[in-house]
């Protein structure tokens, strides 16, 4: 490839990323998130619940206009007194102590709203006071709509399983307030 061929490719290259990062964007949320919290294990009559609340950041990468990558964190704002609706008397609280997860984002845009639905894997490590603690990575999905009444501010609204697996699972609604950059 001579010299003439090498500067047409990179500046084709170059035009190409410059649409490309026109196209993609940063944008970051922080979010109230109160949680159900289940516990179950028939072996010994455990059947708990919980409803702890965690403070949750998210960054996302916009590929293109319907598509996005998200990372989202979470951490304990608040702990619960847990439920037994099971036979055993075990008082006790619960909290999710930490939460991460990386997600595929396909969006709907109608104007000034924006309909999203998340897939990918979370880690969640949630604490049951006296009884010990727990870790699992897992599939997470959910859904959420968001609104955004300037280019750079959204306010958003989702509902996410975060876990589901061998008789604990982790969901509940997170209410966003967003900047895009």
């Amino acid at each position: 490839m001579n010299k003439k061929h090498l500067v047409m490719a990179a500046l084709l290259a170059a035009s190409g990323s410059a649409q490309w990062a026109h196209a993609q964007s940063v944008y970051g949320e922080i979010g109230y998130s109160p949680l159900s919290l289940g516990l179950s294990v028939p072996v010994i009559g455990l059947r708990a619940t919980a409803e702890p609340v965690m403070l949750r950041g998210l960054v996302g990468f916009q590929l293109i206009d319907s598509f996005a990558i998200e990372a989202i964190g979470g951490l304990n704002a608040r702990s619960s007194s847990v439920k037994n609706s099971g036979s055993s008397g075990i008082s006790t609280t619960a909290k999710v102590n930490q939460l991460y997860g990386v997600y595929l984002t396909p969006k709907f845009g109608l104007g000034p709203v924006e309909l999203f639905g998340r897939v990918g894997m979370a880690r969640t490590k949630v604490t049951f006071q006296g009884l010990g603690s727990g870790e699992d990575k897992k599939l997470s999905y959910g859904f959420g709509l968001r609104l955004m009444p300037t280019d750079h501010l959204s306010l958003s609204a989702d509902h996410m399983n975060y876990l589901d697996s061998g008789g604990a699972s982790v969901k509940g609604y997170s209410l966003n307030l967003g900047l895009r950059f």
